[in-house]
């Protein structure tokens, strides 16, 4: 038994950030949050990091017009750990706007 086994999704991927390992999606299995976490290695980059920063940069610049629409949203794609669908769908309605 590894004693990370007890640790929740959501701390694990705490624990990484604050590892300096970089952020992770919900969907990242557990068993690569532990092995990263004991090897200090990364896992392979998230095929939607390049989404999260370039929605980061279009919402910073056109927060005041985006913030009724994105009403939980804090504008911080690659830092506020949305779950990787809720970055597919962000992507998928504002892409036009962005590119």
């Amino acid at each position: 038994m590894h004693p990370l086994d007890g640790v929740n999704l959501t701390e694990l991927i705490e624990l990484c950030r604050e590892a300096g390992l970089g952020n992770f999606g919900r969907s990242t299995p557990r068993e690569e949050l532990i092995e990263a976490l004991d090897s200090g290695v990364l896992p392979e980059p998230c095929p939607l990091d390049e989404q999260r920063v370039e929605m980061e940069k279009h919402i910073s610049k056109n927060f005041r017009r985006l913030r009724t629409q994105l009403v939980s949203c804090n504008g911080k794609c690659t830092s506020f750990g949305c779950p990787d669908i809720i970055v597919v769908r962000c992507w998928e309605g504002y892409k036009g706007d962005i590119l």
